[in-house]
């Protein structure tokens, strides 16, 4: 066994214990729980046109005069501490619960080989799309997560309001993207000319 030399082996622990303090002083880092679920309607037709009909009548995604065939619901849940200081909070301990449901049709019956073909390509369409939703979804709860675990202390006074209004900021821009995507893919319609991405 090689004998360390005292002092170099005093260096070591010195650099060691420096280390697991630097460790125990620095903030926790913001996180982000993702969980997906997939739920789905059912849908009659044997046929393309029939199922298209069909889908009309069996989606529960109405907006007005307008049906749509799938959807992507985004719930997200914050959670953190005010951790204070004297005067001066800061957060701490931030965690973001991210949950996407995925819904989307099936086929109620067994169908030919060319229905079966149509119906992939159009259900791969449905999918591209909602999952671009996802991806959305996504980058606002990391953004949220970054913000408020980035965000400097501040007088204890207002700072959890703003705590609150930063992250409300970031939920509605989510929701506006979210909007401006399915107004460029007119809800995935033109999917394939936008190349299934989002700007």
């Amino acid at each position: 066994m090689q004998q360390v030399h005292p002092h170099r082996l005093r260096r070591l622990l010195t650099a060691a214990l420096a280390f697991a303090l630097l460790l125990a002083a620095a903030p926790a880092m913001a996180d982000v729980v993702r969980t997906v679920s997939t739920e789905y309607y059912m849908v009659d037709g044997t046929k393309p046109a029939a199922i298209v009909a069909n889908l009309k009548r069996s989606s529960p995604l109405n907006e007005g005069n307008r049906t749509y065939q799938a959807n992507t619901r985004t719930d997200i849940r914050t959670t953190y501490k005010i951790e204070q200081r004297g005067d001066t909070c800061r957060v701490v301990d931030v965690v973001i619960y991210l949950h996407l449901t995925y819904l989307y049709p099936k086929l109620k019956h067994s169908v030919d080989f060319e229905t079966r073909k149509w119906w992939r390509t159009f259900y791969r369409q449905l999918e591209k799309h909602e999952l671009i939703h996802g991806e959305i979804s996504t980058k606002a709860a990391y953004n949220l997560s970054d913000t408020l675990e980035k965000l400097p202390p501040g007088d204890c006074y207002n700072y959890t309001s703003t705590v609150k209004v930063k992250a409300r900021k970031i939920i509605q821009q989510m929701k506006t993207d979210q909007a401006s995507y399915d107004a460029l893919t007119q809800h995935g319609f033109k999917q394939q000319r936008n190349m299934g991405r989002y700007p």
